[in-house]
């Protein structure tokens, strides 16, 4: 069996920590995608030769500024067949982020590559992550906002020229503000009452990746509403041709920033996040 191997090591420095007081969820997807191409160099792989085409990341406990972490990382699945040469298809990369405090896994993510090239497998570690859960499609009743404009910059490429994990993220942390605002979940109303959106789940699902120059549209809706918890989606697109470059499920809760818990979302956005949907 193989096993999980240290693939990146740092701490949370205060401008890495968002609105909620909190490890931004674009910056770990941008020590993910280190672990990522660290394990797969540990496979003989370069990272310009694998592209990542989905994400699954449960965010289980939060880092706050000062926290120090590592990352291990093994391959857990691949998809395709032998080659005579190795495995070729996809292959599927296990991370697990570990509070170094506590020695708790504070997140894990599951992230699948597609490969240029065969590659060598020993065998597949085991995994203990939460097993993914199908959310259901947007209905086509759903009112979708305009929430991120803007183009690719040189900052946002990987050494193969395409659009990175964590560069798609920020984007799209930016549109939840905007949806969250379209339903009167303001940032006035996170600061007034010491509240915030924490995620907790992610579903990424990735097309062919742009390079720089390329311009980006994001929309957002409603997937689900429940007391304390709502789902976030959000769609990325060429906006010179109109092709999906990713798409992401976000699910998070009403926190109470103070108690750290989750709280009830108020009627008057519940309702307003409801409408949105389509309910």
């Amino acid at each position: 069996m193989t096993e999980f191997q240290e693939t990146f090591r740092s701490a949370v420095p205060p401008w890495e920590c968002d609105i909620v007081e909190h490890f931004t969820v674009a910056y770990y997807y941008e020590k993910f995608r280190a672990a990522g191409d660290r394990a797969l160099l540990g496979l003989g792989v370069l990272a310009k030769e694998a592209r990542t085409t989905s994400c699954y990341t449960r965010y289980k406990k939060e880092l706050r500024a000062g926290d120090t972490y590592r990352i291990v990382s093994a391959p857990i699945r691949a998809t395709g067949g032998d080659t005579g040469g190795g495995w070729g298809g996809g292959l599927t990369i296990g991370h697990k982020l570990i509070d170094m405090e506590e020695d708790v896994v504070a997140a894990t993510t599951e992230q699948t590559f597609a490969l240029d090239s065969p590659v060598s497998l020993d065998g597949y570690a085991e995994w203990d992550g939460e097993a993914r859960e199908a959310r259901p499609a947007v209905g086509d009743a759903a009112t979708w906002v305009p929430a991120a404009t803007d183009v690719v910059l040189p900052k946002d490429v990987d050494a193969a020229g395409r659009l990175t994990l964590d560069a798609m993220v920020h984007r799209f942390t930016a549109a939840g503000g905007h949806l969250l605002n379209a339903i009167g979940w303001t940032s006035s109303h996170m600061r007034d009452n010491r509240v915030g959106y924490s995620t907790f789940e992610f579903q990424m699902t990735l097309g062919a990746l742009p390079w720089v120059g390329v311009p980006l549209d994001t929309e957002s809706t409603i997937g689900a509403i429940g007391r304390s918890s709502m789902r976030m989606v959000h769609r990325m697109i060429r906006a010179d041709t109109g092709d999906m470059v990713a798409e992401l499920s976000q699910f998070g809760v009403h926190l109470d920033m103070n108690a750290r818990r989750p709280s009830s979302i108020p009627t008057e956005i519940a309702e307003a996040a409801r409408a949105l949907a389509g309910e």
